[in-house]
């Protein structure tokens, strides 16, 4: 049926069409809620069951282009044969060769400093310049049995003043702990070099107003 303001609108009464749509929603929302609990379940399982098995087809179809794609395999584990002693000590040869080989990098270009920079040979130091590098790899110097290079490093360590940092900045707590009084303590568990000891206590000396929080957390780093 058309008025006026209909006519002059462009628009048709669509009022029979929006009545029949409401109704059909009331229908459907009065079933469901007449239906029992369980039945509700059962129903909702169902749709989430058919929805699930959509996904699985979809990613299945997606997915199976890259089924032909190479996979790569992991090697078996060696076995324990006649020749196991012999593999074993090629194997620390090798490892011990590659430790000699950073050493003399860094030694030649950035001994006493905190790291090197192998692409430039330069060096920097980040960690408050007492040669962090050095002082990390003492213990495994040690274990090594790289004496001569363990004997040259403790050497520098010994002339380090801990109390004053040669950056400018101030210095990671963290990694003054892990580093540089980890590293002097385990050098010095292995070697009962007490000039490790003397040192390790300089650096903790120099941690300690870290601790001087209201919370008792160290602070993240140290003004040396």
């Amino acid at each position: 049926m058309y008025s006026e303001s209909t006519a002059r609108s462009g628009h048709t009464d669509d009022a029979p069409l929006l009545a029949k749509e409401l109704s059909w929603k009331h229908r459907m929302k009065s079933k469901w809620y007449r239906m029992d609990r369980v039945s509700r379940v059962v129903f909702s399982l169902m749709f989430l069951a058919l929805g699930a098995a959509l996904v699985s087809r979809i990613a299945i179809e997606v997915l199976s282009p890259f089924d032909n794609w190479p996979r790569t395999t992991i090697p078996p584990r060696l076995d324990n044969d006649n020749n196991s002693a012999r593999t074993d000590g090629e194997r620390r040869k090798a490892v011990r060769a590659a430790m000699q080989h950073a050493w003399q990098g860094y030694r030649d270009h950035a001994f006493g400093k905190d790291e090197l920079q192998p692409v430039s040979n330069s060096s920097n130091n980040k960690w408050g310049g007492w040669g962090v590098t050095l002082i990390d790899a003492l213990d495994t110097l040690h274990i090594m049995e790289l004496h001569e290079e363990f004997k040259e490093g403790v050497r520098h360590v010994a002339k380090v003043n801990f109390s004053k940092a040669k950056t400018g900045y101030t210095t990671p707590f963290f990694e003054m702990v892990i580093r540089s009084l980890g590293g002097l303590l385990s050098a010095y568990e292995m070697s009962l070099d007490v000039r490790l000891l003397k040192k390790a206590k300089e650096v903790g000396d120099v941690l300690m107003p870290a601790f001087n929080t209201s919370t008792g957390i160290p602070y993240p780093r140290v003004d040396v």
